[in-house]
This record gives C-alpha cells, sequence and structure tokens, in this order.
C-alpha cells in the first residue's frame, strides 16, 4: 500500500517525510502527490526524492520539523490501516471447521427397508431407481453456510444483506460464506458492513465442498445450476433455495419466509429430494482423457464434471449437420445425423431435452434422457435409459465439421472428428430442501394388498407417504402443461380454460 501527502504541507515536512522512508502497512512508503490523499492511484517513490534533493542548504531540517513529520506520517499510517482493504482481515475458507455429518434416507415405505446413512457426503447409489423424498437431520449443529446470489439484481442483492443480518443474529456461530467477486463488488456495502464474512475463489471448489454445510440460493433455477458448477467435482451440500428469478421451477420457498425456512433448516426439519446429476469426461480418440486448464488435476489427469442438467453436443457456428454415433453400455444405438445430441437428467428433462421434443420425467425417476437435436431422419425418437448405463458419444470420423459440448448452458470445449465423450449416473446427487411431510395419517393400502380399492386415498385427496411433493403442481401452474388455447378466457393447466368473470 503506498500513501499519499498533500501538498499544502510545508516543503521541509515533506523533505523529511521522505528522508524518514516512514511504512505504511508492510514496505509502502511516502509518495508525494499533489490533491489529496487517495490510497488507490498512488505510486511508489524513486530512491531518492526529488524534493529532498533539491533541498537548499539554508533548509537545514530541524528536530521540530523531524517531529512534526513522524507525527503526521503516524496519523497516516493510522488512517491507512483504517482504510485498508477488509479482505486482508478477513478469516479464510482453510480456517473453518469441516462440514458436519448429516443423516439421510428415503420417506415413506422404503424407510422400513433401507435405513438412513451418516457422513458429511450425500451420495446416491449408482443404478438405483428412485431418488425422491429423503428424510434429513444433523449429527451435530451445522456450522459453515454458503450463501449464492442472482447476479447483478437488486432485489436479490437487498435480500441477502437482510439474511446475513438475521443470520448474524439469530445463529452467530453460523460462518457465513460468500463468493469473492459478490464481496469485491461491495454489493450492499458488505465489505464494510460485515467484515467477518468468509469469502471463496473460483478454484476453491475443493476446499468449498470440504467446509460447506448448506447453501442458500437467491435468484432463480440459474442459480441452482450455478451451485451445482461449484461442485462439480465432489457431493453436494443441501441446497435451500428461494425463488427469486423468472421461473422458479425448481425453487419451493418464497423470500418473505426467510426467517421460518432458515430456522427449519439449521433444526433439521426439512426433508430433501435428491435431483440425480450427470458425470461427463471426454475423450482422446485413442482413450485418453482430456479437459481445460481448470478441471486437471495437479497429479495429472482430469476431475469427472458432475452436472445438473444436460450434456449436449451441438454443431455450433458450423453449416453442416453432425454425424455422432450413440453406444450405450459398448453397444453401438445408432449414428445420428442431426445438429446434435442431448443428454439429460430427469431434472434436465424440463429444460433443453424439452425443447427438443423429449419427454417430461418426474425427478424422482432416475434414468438418462437420450434427445436428438433437429434430426435428418424423421423416426429418431427419444430413448429413456436406465440409471446404470454408460453412455458414449463419439463425433464420427466421416463427420464434416467437429462438434461443440455444452455442459449445463455452458461452452466447454470442441469434440473433433474420432473423439468422444461418455456419460453416466453421478454418485452426488443435487439435495433441494423442501418442507417436510408432517400429515399424521398412516400410509394408505396399497392395490396389491387384500384391501379393496375403495380404501385408496381418492382423486385429489392430498396424501404421499414419499413426502411433499410440489412437482405435480408446479408442472401446471408454472410450465403450463397440456395447457389449451382458451381464447378469450384464462388458460388451465389441465387442458381447459375457465371464462373470464364479469
Amino acid at each position: 500500500m503506498v500513501v499519499s501527502i498533500p501538498l499544502s504541507l510545508p516543503r521541509r515536512v515533506l523533505a523529511a517525510a521522505n528522508e524518514l522512508r516512514v511504512g505504511v502497512h508492510d514496505k509502502a512508503l511516502l509518495s508525494i502527490r499533489p490533491g489529496v490523499p487517495n490510497l488507490s492511484q498512488t505510486r511508489p517513490l524513486q530512491t531518492r526524492s526529488p524534493i529532498a534533493s533539491r533541498r537548499l542548504p539554508h533548509q537545514a531540517t530541524s528536530t521540530s520539523t523531524l517531529r512534526h513529520a513522524r507525527t503526521f506520517a503516524t496519523g497516516l499510517t493510522a488512517r491507512a490501516a483504517e482504510k485498508r482493504p477488509e479482505n486482508s482481515l478477513r478469516p479464510t475458507l482453510s480456517d473453518l471447521p469441516d462440514k458436519v455429518d448429516v443423516s439421510v434416507g428415503p420417506a415413506g415405505r422404503l424407510s422400513k427397508v433401507i435405513p438412513a446413512r451418516s457422513g458429511s457426503k450425500i451420495t446416491t447409489r449408482v443404478g438405483s431407481s428412485y431418488a425422491g423424498t429423503h428424510t434429513f437431520s444433523w449429527m451435530s449443529p451445522p456450522s459453515n453456510v454458503l450463501i449464492v446470489k442472482k447476479a447483478r439484481d437488486h432485489r436479490a442483492t437487498k435480500a441477502m444483506s437482510r439474511i446475513i443480518k438475521h443470520i448474524r443474529s439469530a445463529y452467530p456461530t453460523l460462518n457465513i460464506i460468500l463468493e469473492r467477486q459478490v464481496i469485491d463488488s461491495n454489493d450492499g456495502d458488505l465489505a464494510t458492513s460485515h467484515p467477518e464474512l468468509i469469502s471463496a475463489d473460483p478454484d476453491d471448489k475443493s476446499l468449498l465442498a470440504q467446509k460447506t454445510d448448506f447453501v442458500i440460493t437467491l435468484g432463480g433455477d440459474g442459480s441452482i445450476l450455478h451451485v451445482s458448477s461449484l461442485f462439480d467435482r465432489d457431493a453436494v451440500p443441501p441446497v435451500l433455495s428461494f425463488s427469486m428469478g423468472t421461473l422458479g421451477f425448481l425453487l419451493p420457498y418464497d423470500i418473505s419466509g426467510y426467517k421460518q425456512a432458515v430456522e427449519d433448516m439449521v433444526q433439521g426439519n426439512v426433508s430433501l429430494l435428491l435431483r440425480m446429476r450427470l458425470r461427463q469426461t471426454s475423450h482422446r480418440e485413442d482413450g485418453e482423457t482430456f479437459c481445460q486448464v481448470q478441471d486437471q488435476r495437479q497429479e495429472g489427469g482430469c476431475y469427472d464434471v458432475h452436472l445438473m442438467n444436460e450434456v449436449t453436443l451441438h454443431r455450433g457456428r458450423e453449416p453442416h449437420m453432425t454425424k455422432i454415433d450413440a453406444y450405450v453400455d459398448g453397444q453401438h444405438l445408432t449414428q445420428a445425423i442431426s445438429d446434435g445430441l442431448i443428454i439429460a437428467t430427469p431434472t434436465g428433462s424440463t429444460a433443453y431435452s424439452l425443447s427438443a421434443g423429449g419427454p417430461i420425467v418426474h425427478p424422482s425417476v432416475q434414468s438418462l434422457v437420450l434427445t436428438p437435436i433437429c434430426p435428418r431422419s424423421l423416426s429418431f425418437r427419444t430413448v429413456l435409459l436406465p440409471s446404470d448405463s454408460v453412455i458414449q458419444l463419439k463425433i464420427s470420423d466421416d463427420s464434416r465439421s467437429p462438434a461443440e459440448l455444452t455442459v449445463d448452458g455452458r461452452v466447454s470445449k470442441l469434440l473433433q472428428p474420432g473423439e468422444y465423450l461418455q456419460v453416466s449416473m453421478s454418485p452426488f446427487p443435487i439435495p433441494c430442501v423442501s418442507r417436510k411431510w408432517s400429515d399424521p395419517r398412516p400410509p394408505p393400502p396399497s392395490l396389491t394388498s387384500s384391501s379393496s380399492s375403495s380404501e385408496v386415498v381418492g382423486p385429489g385427496e392430498k396424501y404421499s407417504d414419499r413426502g411433499e411433493d410440489d412437482w405435480v403442481r408446479d408442472i401446471n401452474t408454472l410450465l403450463k402443461f397440456n395447457a389449451s388455447f382458451g381464447g378469450r378466457g384464462t388458460l388451465s393447466g389441465n387442458g381447459g380454460f375457465e371464462e373470464d368473470e364479469d
């Protein structure tokens, strides 16, 4: 740090200050510049001060002048310390305690068959066909929370400030982690008003996964995708999402109830919907993996990339259709001549895959969705594959152009003819927090039991032994599933419309 001195002071004082070479925060020196002190626009001194070198013989530095200079420099040092960037005083991510263990198990009837598992990582057995709602509890109180907000959004910034103040007041032992760019941008004057906040760099992915107990997102569905990218090498902690974006299909909580939602999260009074993710690797023609610099391991090789929505191979800017050979468990399925192919998760089935003509898949049904993009063949339809399948998409050797690989909407790399990607189910799902189901009634009898069908819960009666499930409601209210064109009437969600009342 370099500190400026206004030139309104006597020149003898300035010369004496330069002779003292006063240190301000480490090895910084005083710099004589016109105007008022400005910590961001200063430069280090030359070896000899121009003013000191022009000092006349009769302007010898007196003891009082030196004392004046020392006093002035001491004041500058104190003021410089006050103006020092807050990031230099903040605790670091590595100083935090490791995340605590949690207990997660299936809800409903499966809880009697499959016991809950405890540990610091929330995982799913690869090949399992059921994700669904799971019970959740903390083995010990959580210590660290990561808050992620929608970029350049004023409402999200204000909501983040309110939540930070609430957590600091109600849960003072809970450490708050923010992304470095959020703190550096000084949104809501965070750097000065909350010096205890911990910043996380984009390269701290492994450390972030080791320290974060749960995540709070403020934004839209893209905020959850961003969280998935922050934990694209390891397990994801529980994600408590508040809807402040455009759609909010994945977000069960409204920001107005943030206090109760945070309390339920800290106390473990919630359930989790384990949304399946995919694991993706890229390979040369000889099978060697390759990746971008940020995904390279220090010891060599590449990290597997874990993603939430879809992997896409697309022709990109090329005018020609691509030729892609699709393999399932090592067997050749087809050669797709099209604009590209999509491999989506059940959660991603309502995103790009749906726009390309793919089916809607409930997030509890773990599977891989293979959807073509504008295929040349009219008989090429979407294929739904088991969750333990391994899919390989290879750019055909006779393809006229490479294909662009995108992961959750982010451009990753170009695949040349002969290169391929491999996709399988990830053991690390996205644990999305939902409200805990507290219906005291016993589970309804099954149709396969000796009970008659009349004893089963009737249509329209809200009950699910898997827990509360907002998915059916959301595809009607948010995605307008099977909504008709209603003329002057109001669109309804189930194929009809309601007439406007007078």
